[in-house]
């Protein structure tokens, strides 16, 4: 904990935005990493996290869905069909779903063999890693990472 966060940059599902190290830079972020199976813990973490800290620019929220094992061929459409479905699950400006094409962000935060379960990670907003957490009830750990920052 403590240590800098690594560098990353990815466009979000249905938003298309791009969320980078920069585009953050200054806020707080909290990157959930999770299969198609534990999509369901960024709404749930998101919805901790919004009813302390309301605004998207205080707090970024940000699912980061491992799709390392599509190839590259079918990027395009991957991409296409994901954006259809995590738009129409949560406003793009709440909860952000990154596309992490490769696994190269999973990677970078080493982050490995996300099945079933989630591990979330903290950014403060001075970029260094202020929590990690890996299970199956994020929320309260989520909240005291960013409290304690």
């Amino acid at each position: 904990m403590g240590d800098r966060a690594p560098y990353f940059r990815a466009f979000a599902a249905g938003a298309g935005r791009e969320v980078s190290s920069e585009s953050c830079a200054r806020r707080r972020l909290v990157l959930v990493f999770h299969s198609q199976s534990t999509a369901y813990f960024v709404e749930e973490i998101n919805r901790a996290v919004r009813e302390r800290y309301p605004s998207p620019e205080d707090v970024v929220v940000a699912g980061v869905m491992d799709l390392s094992f599509v190839p590259p061929l079918y990027w395009l459409t991957a991409s296409l069909v994901t954006g259809q479905v995590h738009g129409r699950s949560m406003p793009a400006d709440e909860a952000l779903t990154l596309q992490d094409w490769g696994g190269l962000i999973s990677r970078r935060f080493g982050v490995r063999g996300m099945g079933r379960t989630t591990t979330v990670v903290v950014v403060n907003e001075h970029a260094r890693i202020s929590g990690l957490y890996r299970g199956l009830e994020p929320g309260g750990a989520v909240l005291r990472a960013l409290e304690e920052g």
